[in-house]
């Protein structure tokens, strides 16, 4: 999950949980009140009937409650028993359902179903209506009386519903508004990040002369980017050392390998040496030949390095492959191996022919090195599709296990058995021609089937 993801997720649950809290705290304030109203509505209901009971007026309750009391009695369920379970007093609704009396709480609420068709107290759908229930004890005449009074409250029920539906919408709304608002905020947070982060992308081993810009704030982010600009600074240094000290070291090897090489091959000739002594000299030859193409191969791998642009010019692949295998023309007919060069029509682009022809003599090299010794195959097809090039160089032979497919563009790196010394190889032919890809704004891949075809494919921008 990414970072801006995290912040949206963070910001908004932060909201969404206050939100139900404040949202529950001022729901739970806005039912207490009705309900404190109610309660004072029965206890002043309970209290006026104990005050006109304990009067003692001998008109008919109806009448005089009706004259007396604070509400409307039909509108109340009352119950007024003494402590042996008479009935004092009994209001209308009293006829049409019973309400069980609770010993545990002065206050409660019940739902009881009674008929609309017998009277109306605002029922829902299933004839249910909530009642809102009092309990109290007191005196009447000297007796211990209990009054129960109740009050249908339907209605108030059908508003919570609604109040309760409509904090529930609210709080979708106000999320989805919170988590859109944090997303955007968190994109506006972490947007010199990401712009560090492109950067720093951009930044490979041919441009480490970049640096990030710093911010104008004294932020952590200025900080983030003081710390990355010294590491890319300590990065440049060693890089380049590195690479001066491979060229300078490729360069002075150069030399004295020539002088070597011709002073053996001087001795070599000499009439006053024996068979064994010769043959001798003509391998330590080949060992200094093996050695002259290694720095070769490091000289121009540090060139290639140290190299940011290259020279464009109009390259035709389909005779720029045609040239190369003209060169190779005696070795190809004094061998085993088999060219198939399926290359056909203009294949243009923009870039380096001689880089170009170095990758493809890197590429064929390898490809003629490493093939079966009898009946061997080289196929060479190319396509274009898109605005890209593909250049693909398969050959027969071992094959490269699938485990080792990822090192082969390491420097030095060779295949067991496949990649040994005694093939002349040094181990970098193929870093070039990466390098060279790389330069090209390509990319290069390898295939391989054990015991089957190993196929490179080169895909270039044909930019023309």
């Amino acid at each position: 999950m990414k970072i801006r993801q995290k912040i949206t997720l963070w910001i908004a649950g932060t909201a969404f949980a206050a939100a139900v809290g404040f949202s529950g705290y001022v729901f739970h304030e806005l039912l207490e009140e009705p309900y404190k109203i109610i309660d004072r509505e029965l206890e002043n209901m309970s209290q006026t009937l104990l005050a006109q009971l304990a009067s003692g007026h001998n008109s008919t309750p109806t009448s005089f409650l009706e004259n007396t009391l604070p509400y409307p009695p039909d509108q109340f369920w009352i119950v007024v028993t003494d402590e042996l379970g008479m009935i004092l007093y009994q209001s209308e609704l009293t006829r049409f359902f019973d309400i069980p009396r609770r010993e545990d709480v002065t206050t409660y609420n019940i739902e009881r179903i009674v008929p609309r068709d017998q009277v109306r107290l605002g029922q829902d759908a299933e004839d249910e209506v909530l009642l809102r229930v009092r309990i109290s004890h007191s005196t009447l005449k000297g007796k211990k009386v209990t009054v129960t009074v109740a009050k249908p409250i339907e209605e108030l029920e059908e508003e919570v519903e609604e109040l309760v539906w409509r904090i529930i919408i609210g709080l979708i709304v106000c999320t989805l508004f919170i988590a859109i608002a944090s997303s955007y905020l968190a994109g506006r947070i972490l947007r010199p990040i990401v712009g560090i982060s492109g950067l720093v992308r951009k930044i490979s081993e041919s441009s480490l002369d970049q640096r990030i810009p710093l911010g104008k704030n004294n932020d952590e982010l200025r900080e983030l980017a003081v710390s990355l600009n010294r590491m890319f600074d300590r990065l440049q240094f060693s890089f380049n050392r590195q690479k001066e000290f491979v060229g300078n070291a490729a360069h002075e090897l150069k030399s004295p390998i020539t002088l070597m090489m011709l002073a053996l091959e001087e001795l070599s000739q000499s009439p006053h040496i024996d068979e064994a002594a010769r043959n001798d000299l003509i391998h330590q030859m080949d060992i200094l030949r093996r050695m002259k193409r290694l720095v070769k191969n490091l000289l121009d791998l540090s060139r290639l390095e140290q190299q940011e642009n290259i020279s464009s010019q109009r390259v035709d692949l389909t005779e720029l492959v045609a040239s190369v295998l003209a060169e190779y023309e005696a070795v190809i007919h004094g061998g085993s191996i088999r060219v198939d060069n399926r290359l056909k029509g203009d294949l243009l682009l923009e870039g380096d022919r001689e880089k170009l022809q170095r990758l493809f003599i890197n590429l064929f090299d390898n490809a003629w090195r490493y093939n079966l010794q009898a009946d061997g195959r080289i196929r060479i097809t190319g396509s274009k599709k898109e605005g890209w090039i593909e250049l693909e160089i398969s050959n027969t032979g071992p094959g490269i296990p699938r485990g080792e497919l990822c090192r082969v563009f390491d420097q030095f790196y060779r295949v067991e058995k496949s990649r040994s010394l005694s093939s002349g190889g040094s181990g970098l032919g193929l870093t070039i021609a990466r390098k060279i890809v790389d330069l090209h704004g390509g990319h290069i891949d390898i295939l391989s089937e054990p015991d089957g075809w190993t196929q490179v494919r080169v895909t270039l921008p044909a930019k023309i």
